[in-house]
């Protein structure tokens, strides 16, 4: 009974989110008030997913705004220091903190733990995307140099700072962080499509045969 309860407030988790405001097919849902600038933020997420040969006119996602460990550890207990989710089955995108208004999204990690909440929603819209292109399985069988990485490179940004990420590459040296990685692999993915003239599925194909 606990089980299919929890699977379905994973299908309706409108029912704890009181505010919602909608534009251009995004949805965001909140348990407080809605920031005065957030449809402005949603129209640069929509932006910014738009860019993606993965588009889909008219598609919709709906974007779970917490702003409560409690509240993100329940929809993602698998992804707790994490900026957000978005799940499989579902393609619903839990975030754990933003300040909108400030286009601001947070995670737990002590360093580099913020990043623009827009480009956090198309990121995460844009793994959805790759799952409706390729399937679970296939997603899931790519590997995260390919999936992070082209993500961050369809939001524009990440959470590692961009000049610090480019002086250590040009100084070959490197740094331990997860944000750090993921600052390599946009770069890695941005090469191959705007250099080497790449699509997705051809980025995609080349991981395969190379990695």
């Amino acid at each position: 009974m606990l089980l299919l309860a929890y699977a379905a407030l994973h299908a309706f988790p409108q029912v704890l989110f009181a505010y919602s405001v909608s534009e251009r097919g995004i949805t965001l849902y909140s348990s407080r008030p809605i920031a005065a600038r957030a449809a402005d933020r949603l129209a640069r997420a929509r932006d910014l997913i738009d860019r993606s040969e993965l588009a889909v006119p008219g598609r919709s996602e709906r974007v779970f705004l917490c702003n409560s460990p409690w509240l993100y550890r329940l929809f993602a207990p698998l992804s707790g220091g994490a900026f957000a989710v978005s799940m499989p089955a579902t393609g619903h995108i839990f975030v754990a903190m933003a300040d909108v208004d400030a286009d601001l999204a947070y995670s737990q990690a002590a360093v580099y733990n913020r990043r623009t909440f827009s480009g956090l929603v198309a990121h995460e819209a844009t793994h959805n995307l790759i799952r409706r292109r390729l399937g679970l399985w296939r997603a899931s069988r790519l590997p995260s140099w390919v999936v992070e990485g082209y993500c961050d490179h369809v939001a524009g940004d990440g959470s590692f700072p961009e000049e610090r990420g480019l002086r250590l590459i040009a100084a070959g040296e490197s740094s331990p962080e997860l944000s750090f990685r993921y600052f390599e692999h946009r770069r890695r993915v941005a090469k191959l499509i705007d250099e080497q003239g790449l699509s997705f599925e051809m980025l995609a194909r080349w991981a395969a045969e190379h990695d």
